[in-house]
């Protein structure tokens, strides 16, 4: 019995042992035709697994390792299309396709070193073929030359007047600068080098339709899908194009008509999407609920429901959402994208930047994310890495307003005013009759101190917007910072002429007299206000603001105490009584209110900066070091929060970090004596003796006096800071 059981055993491993010995390249050879026959059938995913095996069994052979990139690249997998490429050139040096290829992506991951070294030794191998040309055009846009980007962009479309990819990038970059006319041309030059090219017709298009040539536009859509045999393709691109020129309804109508016609699965998902962007929870959830009913573990639907989670402002839900159809196709950029967004909504900047950051390594044109990175960025008071992000953006969409604002934005903060000026000219030449341009001009000259000229460009924004209220306020302020306070009293008087019982118009001109320190009159605007409109939380809170400014503690607390009473979920107003108390010497209530602002609202860096103050001042010192890095996160160029969180490291012995945030805060508020005496007590602590005797004496040379400068004056007078 015995040896007929082992027998049997042999009988049954022969077979294994007989297909463990099938050469590897028989078995490379089959995954390979597998893997061909799915690329036939646009089944990329599958195809990836057999050139995968292929590749294992052959990893000699560069040809397959290419076959595994492109379908890669098809899939959106860029990890796996970047190993296969390396894989290529190390195998393969002369491969032209696949060092071309690989300079496109070191071009979106920003690596420009690489990205030359490529394109020089494309234009070493081939001196008459675009590559290398289309390469440099891409670093050179990326640096913001885009004189030297045109230049290599025509040198390119002259060597090969029939590829489209420089054209349509000429087109592009004209577009994105506003400049139409060259614009245009190129566009029309693509489609007549390919008028087969679907890309070009909607690219064409597409320009048309954003520059106000409607009907041109539409006829440009209709020839892309006449030439197109996918019209799941094209009419997914179409809508996807409508979507970012504002026309929703269109892009609805193409989506929902390629469901009902042919059930695609892909313009279900774009439509739910469109839906879940356009606030339509109700009639996107239908649509999910028919994907999830087939597979309730699909990657797209887990991604969808958390959209929908994330819309309901369910965010932890969102989050485990997104986070799970990561784990199930972590190759799907749109889960990295919205959990990078959840993420800015709780206030976790750092995971948010890294989820973002990985959505556009995976699709390098993701607006969306450029976009959102770009906010953070100016929120962080980063203008360059900001401007980068909002480029990139105008780069994916030529047409975008926010882009242009943002970018302009940045320009405006890193102070280089004539870049800024540049974009919000184009934006005011492309919306003549829009009051945006002007009020972006206008605020420009305001930080530039050019105020009589801001006034002008506030007034010819509201010419355009006459009704914009906070328009209307920037126009006043202007003009009193241009010693036009009594024009500005005139256009009030007639707005209040004609609208006497408007709150928001009394309102404004409670802060324009605030302004102009006419508190009276601002008492009387604003008691005028809460008249008109007693159950709005609003106006309370404002006058209580102007009593704060007053230093009128019980006024400015009962207007803050109405506030909450009408809104008790206001985190500002919480703020604002928290620092009312805190001058009355109440400091434990203060903290109850602080604490109840940063639990509404993460974001609130003047709560969780105060309340982090206060408990590092009673030695709470854990629960304030998180607070404080919680506003530095938020807030990180604050002066204010660099000394809280400084003298929370001071207090934790962490004083090399203190001195770090403390010289910063020193720096930023020279006449404030409590942050001189705290970086001179730091300073003591790094052997810095001499420095933190003179930060001493500076502090206790201000007016204001600080806590601690009994303390100070000894040690001045016993010249040794103790330590």
């Amino acid at each position: 019995m015995a040896k007929w059981m082992v027998l049997c055993c042999l009988l049954a491993i022969e077979p294994l042992l007989a297909s463990c010995a099938e050469p590897l390249s028989d078995r490379a050879a089959k995954h390979e035709t597998r893997g061909d026959a799915y690329v036939q059938q646009e089944q990329f995913r599958e195809a990836v697994i057999e050139y995968k095996n292929a590749a294992r069994d052959s990893p000699d052979r560069p040809d397959l390792h290419w076959k595994l990139a492109s379908a890669a690249a098809k899939t959106g997998d860029i990890p796996a299309a970047f190993t296969a490429l390396t894989r290529v050139v190390q195998l393969d040096p002369t491969h032209f396709d696949a060092r071309w290829s690989l300079g496109d992506l070191y071009l979106a991951a920003g690596k420009t070193s690489e990205v030359t070294k490529l394109a020089e030794g494309l234009l070493a191998a081939r001196p008459h073929h675009p590559a290398g040309h289309l390469l440099f055009a891409g670093i050179a846009l990326q640096e913001d030359r885009i004189a030297d980007a045109i230049e290599s962009l025509k040198h390119a479309a002259a060597l090969d007047p029939t590829m489209l990819r420089p054209l349509l990038a000429l087109g592009n970059v004209y577009f994105t600068q506003r400049d139409l006319k060259p614009a245009g041309e190129w566009y029309a030059r693509a489609v007549t080098a390919d008028p087969a090219s679907v890309e070009a017709h909607l690219a064409y298009g597409y320009f048309l339709s954003a520059t106000g040539a409607i009907d041109e536009g539409k006829t440009e859509f209709h020839k892309a899908l006449e030439v197109s045999p996918d019209q799941e393709l094209v009419k997914l691109l179409l809508a996807d194009r409508y979507l970012a020129l504002g026309r929703q309804d269109e892009a609805q109508r193409e989506l929902a008509g390629l469901v009902a016609d042919t059930n695609s699965r892909k313009a279900r998902y774009a439509l739910i999407e469109l839906r879940l962007a356009g606030g339509q929870v109700a009639e996107a959830t239908p649509l999910l609920n028919d994907i999830r009913e087939a597979d309730g573990h699909d990657a797209m639907g887990l991604y969808l429901k958390g959209r929908i989670a994330l819309a309901e402002q369910d965010v932890p839900q969102a989050v485990g959402l997104f986070e799970a159809s990561i784990g199930r196709n972590a190759a799907l950029p749109g889960p990295h994208l919205y959990l990078g967004l959840a993420r800015l909504a709780q206030g976790r900047t750092d995971s948010a930047e890294t989820a973002l950051r990985e959505a556009i390594r995976m699709q390098p044109g993701n607006e969306v994310a450029h976009l959102a990175l770009a906010k953070l960025y100016l929120a962080q008071q980063k203008p360059a890495e900001a401007g980068k992000e909002a480029w990139q953006a105008l780069r994916s969409n030529p047409a975008s307003l926010e882009a242009a604002v943002l970018y302009g934005d940045a320009l405006a903060l890193e102070k280089n005013w004539a870049k800024a000026e540049e974009v919000y000219g184009l934006i005011r030449k492309q919306l003549p009759d829009q009051p945006l341009g002007y009020v972006k001009m206008a605020a420009l000259r305001k930080v530039q101190g050019q105020v009589v000229e801001a006034a002008q460009l506030f007034s010819k924004a509201l010419s355009h917007a006459p009704d914009d209220l906070v328009i209307l306020q920037d126009y006043l302020i202007s003009l009193v910072d241009s010693t036009q306070a009594q024009q500005a009293d005139r256009v009030l008087d007639q707005y209040l002429a004609k609208a006497p019982r408007d709150p928001n118009l009394w309102r404004l001109a409670g802060r324009l007299y605030v302004s102009q320190h006419k508190t009276d009159q601002a008492e009387k605007a604003y008691r005028k206000a809460v008249d008109l409109a007693p159950n709005v939380a609003l106006v309370h809170y404002e006058l209580g603001q102007l009593y704060l400014l007053q230093r009128k503690w019980a006024a400015a607390e009962s207007a803050f105490q109405v506030a909450l009473k009408k809104e008790e979920t206001n985190s500002e107003t919480h703020t604002a009584l928290g620092m009312v108390l805190t001058a009355q010497g109440r400091g434990e209530a203060a903290d109850q209110h602080y604490r109840r602002a940063v639990q509404l609202d993460r974001h609130n860096v003047v709560a969780a900066n105060n309340l982090a103050a206060s408990l590092g001042e009673h030695l709470d010192l854990d629960d304030a070091l998180g607070l404080a890095l919680g506003a530095h996160e938020v807030a990180p160029a604050n002066p204010a929060v660099k000394d809280t969180l400084g003298w929370i490291y001071y207090k934790k012995d962490r004083f090399e970090d203190a001195h770090r945030l403390l010289a910063d805060a020193s720096a930023a508020l020279p006449q404030h004596p409590t942050v001189r005496y705290h970086h001179a007590m730091a300073l003591s602590k790094i052997g810095k003796q001499q420095e933190a005797l003179s930060e001493l004496k500076t502090a206790l040379s201000l007016p204001g006096g600080f806590p601690g400068a009994d303390r100070a004056a000894q040690m001045v007078a016993s010249n040794k800071v103790e330590e």
